[in-house]
Protein backbone atom coordinates (compact mmCIF):
# COMPACT_ATOMS: atom_id res chain seq x y z
CA UNK A 1 0.00 0.00 0.00
CA UNK A 2 1.09 3.50 -0.68
CA UNK A 3 1.76 5.74 2.24
CA UNK A 4 0.85 8.85 0.28
CA UNK A 5 4.41 10.09 0.37
CA UNK A 6 5.70 10.27 -3.16
CA UNK A 7 9.16 10.29 -4.60
CA UNK A 8 9.78 12.97 -7.18
CA UNK A 9 12.69 12.44 -9.50
CA UNK A 10 14.28 15.28 -11.40
CA UNK A 11 14.19 15.05 -15.23
CA UNK A 12 17.96 14.43 -15.12
CA UNK A 13 17.44 11.33 -12.96
CA UNK A 14 14.75 9.88 -15.21
CA UNK A 15 16.13 10.78 -18.66
CA UNK A 16 19.42 9.73 -20.19
CA UNK A 17 21.75 12.75 -20.40
CA UNK A 18 21.46 13.11 -24.20
CA UNK A 19 17.68 13.17 -24.05
CA UNK A 20 17.77 15.67 -21.17
CA UNK A 21 19.95 18.04 -23.22
CA UNK A 22 17.62 17.61 -26.21
CA UNK A 23 14.61 18.49 -24.07
CA UNK A 24 16.42 21.53 -22.66
CA UNK A 25 17.22 22.81 -26.17
CA UNK A 26 13.72 22.07 -27.40
CA UNK A 27 12.26 24.41 -24.80
CA UNK A 28 14.38 27.38 -25.91
CA UNK A 29 13.82 29.79 -28.76
CA UNK A 30 16.79 30.54 -30.96
CA UNK A 31 16.59 34.14 -32.20
CA UNK A 32 18.76 33.49 -35.26
CA UNK A 33 16.72 30.56 -36.55
CA UNK A 34 13.48 32.39 -35.73
CA UNK A 35 14.24 35.82 -37.18
CA UNK A 36 17.43 35.94 -39.28
CA UNK A 37 16.81 36.82 -42.90
CA UNK A 38 18.86 36.39 -46.04
CA UNK A 39 20.02 39.89 -47.05
CA UNK A 40 20.85 38.80 -50.59
CA UNK A 41 17.33 37.46 -51.01
CA UNK A 42 15.90 40.64 -49.45
CA UNK A 43 17.70 42.77 -52.05
CA UNK A 44 17.60 40.56 -55.13
CA UNK A 45 14.05 39.33 -54.56
CA UNK A 46 12.16 36.09 -54.30
CA UNK A 47 9.56 34.58 -56.63
CA UNK A 48 5.99 34.44 -55.35
CA UNK A 49 3.16 32.72 -57.24
CA UNK A 50 0.09 34.74 -58.18
CA UNK A 51 -1.63 31.89 -60.03
CA UNK A 52 -0.73 28.61 -61.73
CA UNK A 53 0.75 30.57 -64.66
CA UNK A 54 1.88 33.87 -63.17
CA UNK A 55 4.52 34.84 -60.64
CA UNK A 56 6.27 37.97 -59.39
CA UNK A 57 9.79 38.57 -58.13
CA UNK A 58 9.62 40.74 -55.02
CA UNK A 59 12.35 42.23 -52.82
CA UNK A 60 11.80 42.78 -49.13
CA UNK A 61 10.30 46.07 -47.98
CA UNK A 62 12.81 48.18 -46.13
CA UNK A 63 15.82 46.91 -48.05
CA UNK A 64 18.68 49.40 -48.41
CA UNK A 65 17.83 50.50 -51.98
CA UNK A 66 14.19 51.01 -51.02
CA UNK A 67 15.02 53.04 -47.92
CA UNK A 68 17.62 55.22 -49.67
CA UNK A 69 15.41 55.97 -52.68
CA UNK A 70 12.29 56.62 -50.58
CA UNK A 71 14.19 58.99 -48.28
CA UNK A 72 15.66 60.91 -51.26
CA UNK A 73 12.33 61.20 -53.09
CA UNK A 74 10.46 62.35 -49.97
CA UNK A 75 13.12 64.95 -49.26
CA UNK A 76 12.99 66.16 -52.85
CA UNK A 77 9.20 66.40 -52.79
CA UNK A 78 9.05 68.72 -49.75
CA UNK A 79 5.61 67.54 -48.64
CA UNK A 80 5.58 69.88 -45.64
CA UNK A 81 3.38 72.86 -46.34
CA UNK A 82 1.41 71.17 -49.12
CA UNK A 83 -2.33 70.82 -48.69
CA UNK A 84 -3.08 67.39 -47.22
CA UNK A 85 -4.89 66.00 -50.26
CA UNK A 86 -2.07 67.05 -52.59
CA UNK A 87 0.60 65.74 -50.20
CA UNK A 88 -1.17 62.37 -50.01
CA UNK A 89 -1.34 62.11 -53.81
CA UNK A 90 2.35 63.00 -54.16
CA UNK A 91 3.30 60.54 -51.41
CA UNK A 92 1.34 57.76 -53.15
CA UNK A 93 3.08 58.53 -56.47
CA UNK A 94 6.45 58.41 -54.71
CA UNK A 95 5.60 55.09 -53.07
CA UNK A 96 4.56 53.59 -56.41
CA UNK A 97 7.74 54.84 -58.08
CA UNK A 98 9.99 53.54 -55.30
CA UNK A 99 8.24 50.15 -55.22
CA UNK A 100 8.55 49.91 -59.02
CA UNK A 101 12.30 50.45 -58.82
CA UNK A 102 13.16 48.50 -55.67
CA UNK A 103 10.42 46.01 -54.72
CA UNK A 104 8.65 44.62 -57.82
CA UNK A 105 11.70 43.33 -59.64
CA UNK A 106 10.21 40.99 -62.20
CA UNK A 107 7.28 38.88 -63.33
CA UNK A 108 6.26 36.09 -65.62
CA UNK A 109 2.86 35.37 -67.10
CA UNK A 110 1.35 38.83 -66.56
CA UNK A 111 -0.52 41.03 -69.02
CA UNK A 112 -2.15 44.43 -68.62
CA UNK A 113 -5.59 44.91 -70.18
CA UNK A 114 -4.87 41.88 -72.37
CA UNK A 115 -1.55 43.21 -73.67
CA UNK A 116 1.87 41.68 -73.01
CA UNK A 117 3.71 43.34 -70.15
CA UNK A 118 7.46 43.86 -70.60
CA UNK A 119 9.55 43.59 -67.46
CA UNK A 120 10.73 47.11 -66.64
CA UNK A 121 10.18 49.85 -64.04
CA UNK A 122 7.73 51.74 -66.26
CA UNK A 123 5.46 48.70 -66.53
CA UNK A 124 5.91 47.99 -62.83
CA UNK A 125 4.54 51.50 -62.10
CA UNK A 126 1.51 50.76 -64.28
CA UNK A 127 0.86 47.54 -62.37
CA UNK A 128 1.41 49.17 -58.97
CA UNK A 129 -1.09 51.95 -59.69
CA UNK A 130 -3.71 49.20 -59.34
CA UNK A 131 -4.33 49.57 -55.60
CA UNK A 132 -5.09 45.96 -54.71
CA UNK A 133 -2.20 44.60 -56.77
CA UNK A 134 0.07 47.06 -54.94
CA UNK A 135 -1.29 45.75 -51.61
CA UNK A 136 -0.59 42.17 -52.72
CA UNK A 137 3.02 43.04 -53.64
CA UNK A 138 3.44 44.98 -50.39
CA UNK A 139 2.18 41.94 -48.49
CA UNK A 140 4.76 39.71 -50.15
CA UNK A 141 7.52 42.25 -49.47
CA UNK A 142 6.61 42.59 -45.79
CA UNK A 143 6.37 38.85 -45.10
CA UNK A 144 9.61 38.27 -43.22
CA UNK A 145 8.93 34.53 -43.09
CA UNK A 146 9.51 34.35 -46.85
CA UNK A 147 12.97 35.90 -46.50
CA UNK A 148 14.13 33.99 -43.42
CA UNK A 149 17.41 32.09 -43.60
CA UNK A 150 15.72 29.05 -42.08
CA UNK A 151 12.82 29.20 -44.54
CA UNK A 152 15.26 29.15 -47.46
CA UNK A 153 17.27 26.29 -45.93
CA UNK A 154 14.08 24.27 -45.41
CA UNK A 155 13.21 24.72 -49.08
CA UNK A 156 16.70 23.66 -50.11
CA UNK A 157 17.42 27.08 -51.64
CA UNK A 158 20.04 28.37 -49.24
Amino acid sequence: MSSGVGFRASPRQVCPSGLFKFLQKKNKMDIFSSYATDETLENEGKWFPLSKTAKVKVARAGNEKYTDLLRAKLKEASLDGMPEKEANAVAEDILIDVMAQTILLGWEGLTYKGEPAPVNATQAKVFLKVKDFRKKIAGFSENFEAFRVKAEAEQGNA
